[in-house]
């Protein structure tokens, strides 16, 4: 009898706890009056990651980087402070540098962490805008597929895909500086050729949702992307890839002359 109160209770508590995250993600509002995506403590950074984060070959950052795990940098730059977990370390070599200063702060990154959750979980669970949701799959080939999605002042324009992969051509996303985007992705997140663009809509109001574990998030040489990039459980590979926005991923590797820039410094 004893046992079966303990699990019983144990089994309550269970439930509470998830009903409790759901709850707090319910009340996390995912963007903000005028459009902009809700970020919270995260927008401190322009790198964001939960475990290790590595920059070679000629990259660079423009803003501040939060490592959960380690900070390696063989070359390239990051114009900003590096910010640290309890127990990890920052280390360069060769050409490498960081205009800024390096430091642990425990509590500044696990509260940008617990917002980046929030601001996902919100963000899932937005409904679909109606007029796109046929829309499960983006798979660009070529030009004569490019897509544009639009959305008019103040309105929110949600996707829900399964896939979205541009291996040659553009996706477009029109609106105005009041207008927000929330693209969540279930499975596979890749740009080898080509990439999106933006048309009157500032990168501060786009989101790239990657839910769930699953292959990397991969952003080739010249492929660009304006916005947030938040994959929560996945790696993100910027192979020469450029982000106008941020990078929030459980682990964060740029290379081959790839970046992540803020979008208040680049005009």
């Amino acid at each position: 009898m004893h046992f079966k109160r303990l699990f019983l209770s144990m089994s309550i508590l269970a439930v509470a706890i998830g009903i409790s995250t759901a709850s707090a993600a319910s009340a996390y509002p995912d963007t903000l009056p005028g459009g902009k995506i809700n970020v919270g403590s995260a927008d401190y950074f322009s790198v964001l990651s939960n475990g290790d984060t590595t920059i070679t070959g000629p990259s660079f950052v423009i803003g501040n980087v939060g490592a959960g795990g380690n900070f390696s940098m063989s070359d390239g730059h990051v114009d900003g402070n590096v910010v640290l977990r309890s127990g990890h370390s920052a280390k360069t070599s060769g050409p490498a540098r960081i205009n800024g200063s390096v430091f642990t702060n425990d509590s500044q990154l696990n509260q940008a962490w617990l917002d980046a959750q929030n601001l996902s979980m919100s963000a899932s669970m937005e409904a679909v805008t109606p007029a796109y949701a046929s829309l499960t799959n983006v798979n660009i080939t070529n030009p004569s597929q490019n897509i544009t999605i639009t959305g008019g002042p103040n309105q929110k324009v949600v996707l829900s895909l399964q896939n979205f992969v541009i291996t040659n051509g553009t996706f477009t996303l029109q609106g105005t500086a009041t207008t927000s985007f929330i693209i969540n992705v279930a499975k596979n997140f890749s740009l080898s050729n080509g990439g999106i663009s933006l048309a009157g809509v500032p990168p501060q109001n786009v989101l790239f949702n990657i839910l769930g574990s699953g292959s990397d998030v991969s952003l080739k040489q010249g492929t660009r992307l304006p916005g947030i990039l938040l994959a929560l459980n996945r790696k993100v590979d910027l192979s020469g890839g450029h982000v106008t926005g941020k990078v929030i991923a459980n682990q964060v590797v740029i290379t081959s002359g790839g970046s992540v820039v803020s979008p208040s410094t680049n005009p």
